[in-house]
C-alpha cells in the first residue's frame, strides 16, 4: 500500500494571488504579510524576475478567458487573424467586395487558432460565412450589371 504525499512548495517569494504586480513571501505552510512590488530590486523580487515555479499562483490576463465577461467585449486572447476576419466580415454585410478578403481572413484565423491553441474559432467562422455570402452578392450584382 502506497501513501500519496501532498508536496507544497518550499518557502520563498511568489506572484501574489490577489495583486499580479506584488509578490507574497510563502513560509511553506501559509502566505504572510511580508509582500514586495514585482519591480523592486531586492533579493526578494529576484525569484520573480526568473518566473515564479509551477505551482506558484499565476497572474490572470484580463479576458483571457470565456468566462471572464471582458472577453466578450474587447477581443483579448484571440490571434489577430480573427479580430481582423470579424471586423472585415462586418463591413462586408454592406460593402461586398470586403467578402473576398473575410473569406480569406477567416480561413487564415481558423489555421492559426487551430495551431496556436488561442481563441477566436467563433470570428474565424463568422469571417468565412459573411466572406462567403458577401462574394455571392458581389458576384450575383457584378453579373446583373453585365
Amino acid at each position: 500500500m502506497t501513501t500519496q504525499q501532498q508536496s507544497t512548495p518550499p518557502p520563498g517569494w511568489y506572484h501574489d494571488p490577489q495583486t499580479p504586480t506584488m509578490t507574497r513571501y510563502f513560509d511553506g505552510t501559509t502566505w504572510t504579510e511580508h509582500v514586495a512590488h514585482v519591480g523592486t530590486p531586492t533579493f526578494a523580487a529576484a525569484p520573480a524576475a526568473f518566473g515564479a515555479p509551477p505551482w506558484a499562483p499565476q497572474p490572470a490576463r484580463l479576458g483571457a478567458e470565456p468566462t471572464d465577461p471582458v472577453h466578450w467585449l474587447i477581443p483579448t486572447g484571440r490571434t489577430w487573424q480573427s479580430i481582423a476576419a470579424g471586423y472585415v466580415a462586418l463591413f462586408a454585410i454592406v460593402v461586398w467586395f470586403l467578402g473576398p478578403i473575410a473569406l480569406g481572413l477567416g480561413v487564415w484565423a481558423l489555421k492559426a487558432s487551430q495551431q496556436g491553441g488561442a481563441h477566436g474559432r467563433g470570428r474565424a467562422i463568422f469571417g468565412i460565412v459573411v466572406g462567403a455570402l458577401s462574394t455571392l452578392a458581389f458576384v450575383a450584382v457584378l453579373l446583373a450589371a453585365l
